[in-house]
């Protein structure tokens, strides 16, 4: 009798701390991401790593810019130079070129050589033709498009697009008005419409349910405007991160503290970079799966930078978030070097 009370006891006693175990293992996205505890690798803005394993196993890369930061200005690509002409490359359709294909860290390093001090950039918005072989050298925005308060595309269909206005000030936006555009820093359409608005996801969202999980970047911002919110989530890698849906990229940019959100262009396209002053590069954040997503020119990027040289990230600062980001995501052979690689 009493070795059947020590065995019950003991029995007991492993089933709590297995179920402890469970749950510190199932981590799921948190009811609210604490940024004060996230590092600061540039004035204003701070980055946090994900890992998550409910619903489902994913690592995702989450950055928050304070848009008050004083000299913090947002630029993004613009016209290509051939703005206009019939794509080369792409005849058959007759649709005009507005920008030039190119890898996000090359459009944060080209920046850079040209004297901006550009510290973290961002690819944004889908392009056409996306054709077989899908190395068109040039793209043509499906929706309006500005850059520095020009117009890249006049394409006018209606779909959830990033607003930063010259006064800094970030928006979740439908549609454009035309006295806006000489006052906007930059206007990029999403991919498939707002994700998220008040804080819900939006019916679009709900409904995507777990269909087409893959790499996803989304926009979000808060509710006054103040604080934009970058997140990118790795997919279609099963030993790494499995993808994400709408949905997903709502509670996860919710927690982060926006109000309404975007999807932007995801796959292959998703990249986050930023500059490491250390090494003087750009370093990429998130990890695109060499086999299916593989890292490509983008037609549009979004970067920020400072007129301001004492706002350069310091290379202590540059070392801690290289390191840290390392250590959780050692190379795996046969895939794309992991945040240590220049595009």
């Amino acid at each position: 009798m009493g070795m059947r009370k020590t065995c019950g006891a003991a029995m007991a006693a492993f089933a709590c701390i297995l179920a402890v175990a469970t749950a510190a293992a199932a981590a799921a996205v948190p009811a609210r991401i604490d940024w004060r505890s996230a590092h600061e690798f540039a004035r204003g803005m701070r980055h946090v790593h994900l890992s998550l394993t409910v619903p489902r196993r994913m690592e995702a890369d989450l950055v928050r810019v304070d848009m008050r930061t004083p000299g913090l200005r947002v630029a993004g690509s613009g016209r290509s130079p051939e703005w206009g002409k019939p794509m080369p490359d792409f005849r058959k359709s007759g649709i005009p070129i507005d920008v030039r294909r190119i890898k996000t860290g090359d459009f944060l390093a080209a920046h850079r050589r040209d004297g901006t001090n550009m510290v973290l950039a961002v690819n944004t918005s889908p392009w056409r033709p996306w054709t077989k072989p899908f190395t068109h050298k040039y793209g043509n925005m499906h929706n309006l498009t500005v850059s520095g308060g020009q117009v890249v595309s006049h394409s006018r269909k209606r779909t959830g697009m990033i607003v930063v206005s010259d006064d800094n000030k970030a928006r979740v936006a439908d549609a454009l008005d035309d006295m806006e555009i000489p006052r906007t820093s930059i206007a990029h359409p999403g991919l498939l419409g707002t994700i998220m608005r008040g804080g819900a996801p939006t019916e679009s969202a709900m409904l995507a349910g777990e269909k087409n999980l893959a790499p996803r970047t989304a926009i979000g911002t808060s509710a006054d405007g103040r604080w934009l919110y970058i997140l990118v989530v790795d997919g279609r890698q099963p030993e790494w991160s499995l993808g994400a849906s709408m949905r997903d990229l709502a509670d996860i940019l919710k927690a982060a503290g926006a109000a309404d959100a975007v999807n932007m262009d995801g796959g292959g396209s998703s990249t986050l970079v930023l500059w490491n002053a250390a090494e003087k590069r750009a370093e990429t954040l998130n990890r695109h799966d060499a086999a299916r997503s593989k890292y490509r020119p983008v037609a549009v990027s979004m970067g920020f930078y400072f007129d301001r040289p004492a706002a350069r990230p310091s290379a202590r600062s540059a070392r801690k978030a290289a390191g840290s980001v390392r250590r959780r995501a050692p190379a795996i052979p046969g895939a794309s070097p992991i945040r240590r690689t220049s595009p």
